[in-house]
């Protein structure tokens, strides 16, 4: 039983890290843009990782042409992912940004049936469904039955994080389709380093995208949430991702990774006072039964 479930294991990790992301980001993007937070952030993370797999990076076997088009698609992938979330953050909620990053539940097996030919299995979809009205109850958490009826409104950082999502399902595909070809050192490597030249290039125009004064304040939260997001959500997930995803259809981790939210909710609650109420309580219970859900499925056929 171990065995079967060690990948899934790793996946949720995974969405435990990720879902810390949103605290820090918010209260780092009090000091600094979102462009010039990526930057610093997959850096960091990038020189750290050319460190760590130096010997495999520059090996004879592993310079091949072949490895750079791929690798290139997972990371563009990533990238539009981190920068049209991390941009929404500044417009919308941590909660509700993490209701909306987890709507890639929903777009990872449409993809799935588009990019790869697959169908996911009946229980699949019926688990999808359980998490996205768990994932929504979570956003409107606090509110009243009218309240939530009166306010289902959807704002500019929520379009921006909606279309994140996107392309972070996206890149579950991609990395279910080429880490089973490229080593995870070149692939990790790779991707971090472009999404660092990518978000360098792109900070001294960010002011014109956010029609906003960007300012500058290299703080304690700032530098929290450098490290935090350089070290535990970018090194360690995208090396579990790309080690463990493979073993995982896209479809069912796509629903591991939807407890994202529902931990970025609880320390919302923990660290910025977001309140936990009835229906965000009901909304988590039923993201973690979605999930059950699923899992159950996967040992229901392995035992026949």
């Amino acid at each position: 039983m171990s065995r079967i479930f060690t990948p899934e294991l790793f996946l949720v990790i995974a969405a435990i890290l990720w879902g810390g992301t949103f605290v820090v980001i918010k209260l780092a993007l009090d000091s600094v843009p979102p462009f010039l937070f990526l930057a610093v952030r997959f850096w960091l993370a990038g020189i750290i990782t050319l460190f760590l797999y130096r010997k495999t990076l520059f090996s004879k076997e592993n310079r091949r042409w072949d490895y750079i088009l791929p690798a290139f698609f997972v990371a563009c992938s990533a990238l539009l992912g981190y920068a049209f979330q991390t941009i929404g953050l500044v417009y919308t909620t941590a909660t509700q940004s993490g209701f909306m990053t987890g709507a890639y539940v929903v777009f990872v097996p449409l993809l799935q049936i588009a990019i790869e030919r697959r169908l996911p299995s009946g229980r699949t979809w019926v688990a999808v469904l359980i998490v996205v009205i768990g994932l929504f109850m979570i956003s409107q958490n606090g509110k009243s039955y009218d309240e939530i009826l009166g306010s289902m409104e959807f704002g500019f950082g929520d379009g921006l994080t909606l279309i994140g999502a996107f392309f972070f399902a996206t890149y579950i595909i991609l990395i279910d389709i080429f880490s089973k070809k490229i080593p995870t050192q070149i692939l990790v490597s790779f991707e971090i380093l472009l999404i660092a030249i990518v978000s360098t290039t792109l900070f001294p125009v960010e002011s014109v995208f956010l029609k906003q004064k960007i300012s500058v304040q290299f703080d304690m939260k700032f530098w929290i949430g450098i490290f935090y997001t350089s070290v535990f959500a970018t090194i360690f997930t995208t090396q579990i991702q790309a080690r463990y995803q493979k073993a995982v259809p896209p479809a069912r981790a796509g629903l591991l990774y939807s407890l994202e939210p529902v931990f970025s909710f609880f320390l919302a609650y923990l660290v910025l006072g977001e309140r936990l109420g009835t229906v965000g309580a009901i909304g988590s219970g039923l993201t973690l039964f979605g999930i059950v859900f699923s899992e159950l499925g996967k040992w229901n056929q392995r035992e026949e």
